[in-house]
């Protein structure tokens, strides 16, 4: 039986709806979803919270009625949710449609979702005692991080560091009192950026190489994973390497990417917005900051935007609106900052979505190690002729797998930047004008260039030249 399961699985395919936000995602799933009577997993890690259902732009009731969807409102505002807690839960959705003989139609908003069930790419293995995530610790951390600026801080080549590594793991465990790291780790408010950085540095300096001390959380993470399996991060990353780029399901996954016209895409995202408006979007946000936010800020713990549901854009764009009382937001002033905060939403919707393009091109076409998957772009920019560009196209693709025929369209193909190949986004770049690390080639050439570097470059030079003048005086 289990056999036959097996096979009916490979026959259906896994078909993927990506595209920046407004592109019309959520109207395409539905109309997939009730033709081929299947239901719809959602891959947006914002929806997979409770409320907030204007700003997060989630399928409506109605829409929901039509058509079962997973992985919506699982989750109260402060609990966390991470891409491993997705993976875990949307294979097991798939495999058990697959086995229904439905075809599995995941929507995804949140790119790294996707990449999570699209490839095997994941350090953490799907069984309970591998699966290790800052976010999946069962110590509650309070969002607000005691940060501090970073201090100088030289980090040895790569190479160098592997030469000098401890060749058994067990020698390391000797020498670290792993007692004493977890109650750290527990605890780790109480530790500087540059602190933490250290405690890493002293278990896995290969990982603290790649890592800016700034990245707090992915530091505690690579702590994390050594503190659970023993293990250092770096090892099980370069071995991940070895299959990260292969698909998880070769043939049979079908993605269907829908792209906009920029100019048009601009202005159907700003009509979006002003849509919320007219939907209830402000009593909503501030619904949603009398509920979580308010107490935070009494106990002064400033709210942060940059985790879990608190991400969503909207809340961080109108924190000084929120932050307002009643009498205040209803004065001039107050109704100045509203249009200021709305417009600033706009602006930061737009960036997004041109984001989420950028990210779709950059991690499904051009990386040099990865498969890729067939990708079908569909132009969504007439909405007059939605029927014939998108959703008669869509069918046309998943009924030429499901029929074993040709199909119509081209898919698209890896777009290889040979440049690209020899940057190492890893690597570890110490500029000693500015005393500052940074992370990767790219962004040390950035950096360079930059006109902060420039303009410290310049006031050292006066500075230098100005006790060189000293120097020849005094002799």
């Amino acid at each position: 039986m289990m056999a036959l399961r097996s096979v009916i699985s490979s026959k259906i395919p896994m078909v993927i709806i990506l595209g920046a936000t407004g592109t019309g995602k959520t109207k395409l799933s539905l109309e997939l979803a009730q033709k081929f009577e299947t239901e719809i997993i959602s891959a947006d890690s914002m929806q997979v919270y409770k409320g907030l259902d204007i700003v997060t732009a989630k399928a409506s009731h109605q829409e929901r009625e039509l058509v079962p969807h997973h992985l919506l409102d699982l989750l109260e505002p402060h609990q966390m949710f991470t891409v491993v807690d997705f993976r875990n839960r949307a294979l097991k959705i798939i495999e058990n449609l697959t086995e229904k003989g439905k075809i599995p139609i995941i929507v995804g908003g949140t790119n790294y979702y996707i990449e999570s069930i699209v490839y095997q790419i994941l350090v953490e293995d799907m069984t309970d005692s591998k699966a290790l995530l800052w976010d999946v610790s069962k110590r509650k951390r309070d969002y607000n991080i005691n940060e501090s600026q970073p201090k100088k801080l030289a980090v040895d080549c790569e190479s160098n560091i592997k030469e000098k590594l401890v060749s058994d793991v067990h020698e390391v465990k000797n020498v670290i009192d792993k007692q004493k790291l977890q109650e750290d780790v527990d605890n780790e408010t109480n530790f500087s950026n540059e602190e933490i950085h250290a405690k890493l540095k002293a278990i896995d300096p290969v990982m603290a190489s790649r890592l800016h001390p700034n990245n707090r959380r992915k530091v505690l993470r690579s702590i994390e994973l050594w503190l659970k399996t023993g293990r250092r991060h770096s090892e099980v990353l370069d071995e991940q390497k070895l299959s990260e780029g292969q698909l998880r399901r070769p043939d049979a996954t079908i993605v269907l990417w829908l792209k906009c016209e920029q100019t048009i895409h601009d202005e159907r995202l700003n009509a979006r917005v002003d849509s919320m408006l007219k939907e209830g979007l402000i009593q909503e946000l501030l619904n949603f900051h009398d509920r979580h936010n308010k107490q935070r800020i009494k106990d002064d713990k400033p709210p942060d935007y940059t985790k879990g549901v608190f991400q969503t854009l909207g809340l961080k764009e109108f924190h000084e609106y929120l932050m307002m009382t009643e009498d205040e937001r209803n004065s001039e002033d107050g109704k100045k900052l509203m249009l200021q905060s709305i417009d600033n939403m706009k602006i930061a919707t737009r960036r997004y979505a041109r984001r989420q393009n950028k990210m779709v091109k950059g991690r499904f076409l051009e990386i040099p190690t990865r498969e890729v998957p067939t990708i079908y772009e569909l132009d969504t920019t007439d909405l007059s002729q939605w029927d014939k560009q998108v959703k008669n196209k869509a069918i046309e693709i998943i009924e030429s797998y499901i029929n074993k025929i040709p199909c119509p369209y081209e898919p698209l193909k890896k777009n290889i930047d040979e440049e690209k190949k020899k940057i190492n986004s890893q690597s570890s770049n110490y500029c000693d004008v500015c005393e500052r690390l940074i992370i990767g080639d790219k962004e040390y050439t950035i950096h360079l260039n930059s006109f902060k570097h420039q303009r410290v470059l310049k006031k050292k030079k006066r500075l230098l030249d100005q006790k060189t003048k000293e120097v020849q005086n005094n002799s």
